[in-house]
């Protein structure tokens, strides 16, 4: 559903502007203290900087080397995992059989250019020209070459104006390598002894143009839902072209780089995140610390950068050789600055701070003579080519783009290609037979839907348990007392985490229960009466020994914002940077469970209302950390209904994972009550009973219709 503004909040507006509730001073006074009972924060409460600042692409995330070894290999796991699930890409497609076709043999000199065609999906077609040095036996060095945004992708040709500004600068030398630098960078390197394959972009060049536009293709809102998008398509097909690339008989899988800039860039950084086969790296022009994280769909998928940026993704491929040409003219320009010091001390916690280079020259944005030679020479050392320095660039015959096109008459492109539509049918079907094939049915396809699902929601919400003793609460207000039970007020912070989430703990004269966490969809108000004491779920909790608390989560009570947050523009790849509202209700609540977890008492955790499905969620990361759940789950959240980015309960990924039963039943075997009518009659949660079924403890799943706070409290104190 969309972002709605809390009743409450619209309530006390009504009552300010009403003159009938101004002719009733009492009435105010009475409203006002029964506020001031529920309110941790003074007025006016602290922004929520999860509201006050939106993180876009042109800001990085304050990256910093951590100060081992063990710490950095941890984190470069979780990131490896991260882009994997964002991409769409977790766990890995089965591959299917390239089928690669080669054809059209140009022969030049010192080297030949042919024409390549293979699937990457069925009916999807990876496009580009191979480049292969003459007279070289194997085994040789490979080299993939992704393009990146240049008008025209693999077939640019630089118009006049260009031609003129290249020369006239000094950045070219050559009218040819000018006028067709992307082609020159494979000649030469094939003249050096690789080979050379220089793939599209989709939607660019012989790369399926008008079936998957490029900007346009997997926007809409059911593909962030299954993670569909060209960013995954384009990290599944540059995966494809290593398959590619390494099938060929010369090839030395020993000595594999990748080198593009801008969008290439990106592809390269990308695939040397999560790629072992690669050995050596030359992203050029795209890299900053803050500044620019890329600017086009291809670069921006949902869940990508959250809490990351660039310069740590591509960290990720420490210890391996890495150089980055940058530019005076784009925004690498402080790289030297702002990045390659960070690179430097990963690199340097395994004693190899020599093999992380950056350079930077007096340019715009660019892959251009000077970006080329610093590649060859990188190249040369550590793929072993041999070649004597320095190295320069020989005369060459630009190919035209109708000499490099792909398909021909006796190549048409093959009949069963697909569009955009079908492919993204075809892997739907795909996702629902995998997924079915995850279906608990015993402890090991058990544990493996819990590899798999529960990986990618730590993703998708980008949280999970607090490190014990890293949730501070600290006092703010003081102390009351109700009777015989102390009310606190408390403020709690999450180590690294800038929130402040108000909570209000409840604790009896004689504490001999479990700490129980009571998390209500309108806020904590919602759990107290008109005068702020204990309403009844609360009150027989207490009764029982039990300590409350009440937390106020994201855009919920004291953190509701006063109006809706900002629409953020598409352009501004919102969920690519920051968590959806559903996450962040997610992690607050694992943040209230990581507080009260560290009191050594068990922890009970209850939802109310539309915060039943949050703390489902919530308790399938929560681990062993929460004893006993009761939570209202209605008919749970319809993902398929969620139609915009703005949605409360928007999460992307959610369907490509089973959908929200799916993603509760990760919980299992732990106690848990649902209340929940949809589910008690219509036995519509098959994924929760075959969850505690494969976990032999079906007996600790109950669910009911409905439930009275007397039925909820004697459940969980049973």
């Amino acid at each position: 559903m969309p972002y709605r503004p809390q009743l409450w909040i619209i309530i006390a507006a009504a009552a300010v502007a009403s003159p009938a509730a101004q002719e009733k001073p009492d009435a105010m006074s009475a409203s006002q203290t029964a506020a001031d009972n529920v309110r941790v924060f003074k007025e006016p409460p602290p922004p929520d900087p999860r509201i006050s600042f939106i993180r876009n692409w042109h800001h990085g995330s304050g990256f910093s080397a951590p100060a081992d070894r063990q710490t950095w290999l941890a984190r470069a796991a979780h990131l490896r995992q991260q882009i994997l699930v964002a991409a769409g890409l977790w766990p890995m497609p089965e591959k299917c059989d390239l089928r690669p076709v080669i054809h059209g043999r140009i022969e030049r000199d010192g080297y030949t250019v042919e024409k390549v065609f293979f699937r990457s999906y069925p009916g999807f077609y990876v496009t580009g020209n191979l480049y292969r040095p003459v007279g070289r036996p194997g085994p040789l060095p490979g080299v993939l070459c992704p393009h990146g945004h240049w008008r025209d992708g693999r077939f640019y040709q630089a118009s006049e104006k260009e031609l003129e500004r290249e020369l006239k600068g000094g950045f070219e030398k050559d009218p040819a390598a000018a006028r067709s630098p992307l082609q020159a960078r494979c000649v030469t390197l094939a003249r050096m002894g690789c080979v050379v394959f220089h793939y599209d972009m989709v939607g660019y060049a012989d790369c399926h143009p008008g079936g998957f536009p490029h900007r346009d293709t997997y926007r809409d809102i059911e593909s962030d839902l299954y993670l569909l998008s060209i960013f995954g398509l384009q990290t599944w097909n540059s995966i494809r072209a290593l398959d590619f690339l390494l099938s060929l008989p010369e090839v030395d899988p020993s000595r594999i780089a990748c080198t593009g800039a801008s969008g290439g860039g990106t592809q390269t950084f990308i695939l040397m995140a999560i790629e072992d086969r690669l050995k050596v790296a030359a992203p050029v022009c795209m890299i900053s610390a803050g500044d620019h994280q890329g600017g086009c769909v291809c670069e921006n998928n949902s869940l990508l950068r959250l809490f990351t940026d660039n310069v740590e993704i591509a960290a990720c491929f420490a210890p391996r050789p890495l150089v980055h040409p940058t530019a005076t003219g784009d925004w690498t320009a402080r790289f030297l600055e702002e990045g390659l010091p960070q690179w430097k001390a990963i690199w340097g916690l395994f004693a190899a701070s020599d093999s992380v280079h950056a350079v930077r020259f007096t340019a715009g944005h660019n892959y251009n003579l000077n970006s080329r030679l610093t590649v060859y020479e990188f190249f040369n050392t550590h793929l072993k080519l041999g070649q004597p320095s320095p190295i320069s660039e020989k005369p060459f015959v630009p190919l035209s783009p109708k000499e490099l096109t792909v398909f021909d008459e006796a190549h048409p492109r093959p009949a069963d290609s697909v569009d955009a539509a079908g492919l993204k049918k075809q892997l739907i079907a795909d996702i629902t037979a995998r997924l079915e094939s995850l279906r608990p049915r015993d402890a090991a396809s058990l544990e493996r839907f819990r590899q798999v699902a529960g990986t990618a929601l730590r993703h998708m919400t980008a949280s999970g348990m607090p490190a014990a003793g890293s949730v501070a609460g600290s006092e703010a207000g003081g102390r009351s007392a109700q009777g015989a039970v102390t009310v606190e007020r408390l403020v709690l912070r999450r180590k690294g985490a800038p929130e402040q989430l108000p909570v209000l703990r409840y604790v009896p004269a004689a504490p001999t229960g479990a700490v129980t966490i009571v998390v209500h969809g309108e806020g904590k108000a919602a759990l107290l009466d008109a005068a702020g004491k204990p309403g009844e779920l609360v009150a027989e909790l207490l009764a029982r020994g039990q300590t409350v608390l009440l937390p106020d989560v994201f855009a919920v009570g004291e953190l509701a914002p006063a109006a809706p947050p900002a629409t953020v523009p598409a352009s501004d790849f919102f969920t690519c940077y920051n968590r959806t509202t559903l996450a962040n209700r997610v992690h607050d609540i694992l943040t209230a469970i990581g507080f009260a977890a560290d009191t050594d008492r068990t922890v009970n955790l209850v939802g109310v209302g539309r915060a039943g499905p949050w703390c489902m969620l919530a308790r399938s990361l929560a681990g062993g950390s929460v004893a006993r759940t009761a939570a209202e789950a209605g008919a749970g959240i319809d993902f398929a209904r969620v139609r915009s980015v703005q949605d409360d309960d928007h999460l992307p990924g959610a369907l490509r994972y089973g959908g929200f039963w799916a993603l509760a039943a990760l919980a299992a075997p732990a106690e848990m009550m649902i209340i929940s009518a949809p589910a008690a009659n219509a036995a519509s949660m098959p994924w929760m009973t075959d969850a505690w079924t494969a976990a032999s403890a079906r007996d600790k799943l109950t669910v009911v219709a409905s439930a009275t706070a007397g039925d909820i409290v004697r459940w969980l104190t049973r």
